[in-house]
């Protein structure tokens, strides 16, 4: 079953660290901490040079949305690390200490985070331009609206910023619009 989730009822939140602030769309379980939590989605406003805050045992993946990008400053990599909206989605360990400074002005990110023990998961950025199937790979799915909207099979429409939970792999996962541009999360849970 889908359930859409409007911008108005994601939560505004501090990031773990104090740095900053984030736009939380969905958390698993809901009633869980930041540290205790399975996954994560969430949407970031970064105006300042910062620390990344730190979540041991947990996968990343950050893909910027706005923004002219960051660099990243990797502990135990040589050099820095260049991330764009251009760029392919960086994938990262929760434990690494890592240090972001803007490359001309304020960016907006998308970030999804797994706990190693409990799921995996994949994102993509995908556009669509017609109506589009959804390949139903992960266990549950998150589709968040970048730019543009879409609607539902069944008619739900869904606006930039908005993002829609499949719950059900076997449910179809049908969006229909002219023109919008989404990221697709798959949540795969870990065996045993």
């Amino acid at each position: 079953m889908s359930v859409l989730i409007p911008q108005s009822q994601q939560r505004l939140m501090r990031w773990k660290n104090g740095g900053g602030m984030t736009c939380e769309i969905q958390r698993f379980p809901q009633d869980s901490s930041l540290d205790s939590f399975d996954w994560r989605v969430s949407v970031a406003t970064v105006q300042q040079a910062n620390e990344f805050s730190l979540f041991p045992g947990i996968d990343r993946s950050l893909a910027i949305l706005e923004g002219k990008g960051i660099l990243l400053d990797v502990a135990g990599k040589a050099g820095r690390q260049e991330l764009t909206p251009r760029d392919p989605i960086y994938r990262f360990d929760g434990e690494t200490a890592i240090h972001c400074t803007l490359m001309g002005g304020g960016i907006v990110d998308f970030n999804v985070m797994t706990r190693r023990a409990a799921c995996i998961h994949t994102l993509e950025q995908l556009t669509i331009t017609r109506p589009t199937v959804l390949p139903a790979a992960g266990d549950t799915a998150l589709v968040y609206v970048v730019n543009g909207n879409c609607r539902l099979a069944n008619d739900t429409r869904v606006h930039a910023g908005d993002a829609v939970l499949f719950r059900d792999a076997n449910e179809e996962r049908l969006l229909i619009s002219d023109a919008a541009e989404l990221m697709l999360v798959q949540l795969y849970r870990q065996p045993g």
